[in-house]
């Protein structure tokens, strides 16, 4: 009797395996080769005459665009493709409102299964005709295991990343890339997004400008602060007099009072503030009450636009009441 309970033990447990095997095979594979969508590129996007930039000033966003899943975002896939456009056409209307000269993108999805295959940051640059881009990729495979409910939105090509959209020739692109949060254990890491910082090199007439597109992490803090830190000693190190660092920090500069005391976002130790006085840029939010997350109820600034000395801020703001992502859009006006 022990001898057959072994033995059914022993296949179940080589079913087991077999099958872990079998799902590690397929959710490992990437959504699409490198030959068919680089992990990263500067993109020139034919548009028909292009809205005209000005000479001396800048309008700059910064968005975390959810992947166009407005306030579904991590909790459950879209609805329909209809829902999907509906959430990118208010995008359009918002941005378009603003006449921007860069948009800072995080949470793009390039042809994903899950967004219809919908390459979200051309739609937006040939909608909003803004001529040049630059993208990275952070998550390149044929799973993905967040939301957790319902599994079967789990499977399917999922490529997403972060974006930059200008009206200013896109002359480099180089990136950083973080570690795995080491809080996290090694199994946990292999189905990880990864956190890349985008740093390109603008031409603005016959200025070079240097700006980085950021999206820290977002539970782990420990790794968030030495993400910091460490693009803090980047940007510091940059030469360049014309510098923006623009993103999701995942790390609150202001809370409304009634925002949840425990909200692993809340800047306890002023790593912002640090920031700021370390690189030397300034943080163009500078009303108190703008906020920018959950869009819905929006009580906590976690998005942000650094600038350098060389720029004069004009004015700056959120585009409010919208719920095509779950955060809003932030936007400053910069003399230079």
């Amino acid at each position: 009797m022990l001898k057959k309970i072994f033995k059914a033990l022993f296949i179940a447990l080589s079913f087991f395996v077999a099958a872990f095997g079998i799902f590690l095979a397929y959710s490992m594979q990437p959504g699409v080769s490198s030959e068919e969508f680089p992990v990263s590129e500067i993109k020139n996007f034919s548009i028909q005459n292009p809205v005209a930039s000005g000479s001396d000033k800048l309008t700059v966003i910064s968005y975390n665009m959810g992947y166009g899943s407005g306030i579904r975002n991590n909790k459950i896939p879209i609805a329909d493709r209809a829902e999907l456009m509906k959430n990118l056409d208010e995008m359009v209307a918002r941005l378009g409102e603003s006449k921007a000269d860069l948009i800072f993108l995080q949470e793009v999805d390039f042809r994903a299964h899950r967004t219809f295959d919908v390459d979200e940051m051309r739609y937006l640059a040939e909608k909003l005709g803004m001529p040049y881009g630059a993208y990275t990729l952070t998550w390149n495979k044929k799973y993905v295991a967040w939301p957790y409910w319902p599994p079967s939105s789990h499977f399917g090509r999922v490529v997403s990343g972060q974006a930059v959209l200008s009206r200013y020739p896109i002359l480099t692109q180089q990136l950083l890339e973080f570690p795995k949060p080491s809080e996290n254990a090694f199994w946990y890491n292999w189905f990880y997004l990864d956190r890349i910082v985008q740093h390109l090199t603008l031409q603005v007439g016959d200025k070079a400008m240097s700006v980085y597109n950021v999206h820290l992490e977002a539970f782990a803090e420990e790794s968030r602060e030495e993400q910091l830190h460490t693009l803090q000693r980047m940007v510091k190190a940059d030469p360049a007099s014309y510098k923006m660092v623009a993103g999701d920090f995942n790390l609150a500069s202001q809370m409304a009072a009634d925002a949840k005391d425990d909200d692993k976002s809340r800047d306890r130790k002023g790593l912002l503030g640090d920031f700021s006085k370390t690189t030397g840029l300034q943080d163009a939010i500078t009303d108190p009450k703008i906020y920018s997350m959950p869009s819905w109820k929006p009580d906590k600034l976690i998005d942000h636009i650094f600038y350098s000395a060389k720029f004069h801020l004009l004015k700056s703001g959120n585009l409010s009441d919208s719920q095509a992502s779950d955060h809003l859009a932030i936007w400053a006006n910069l003399g230079f």
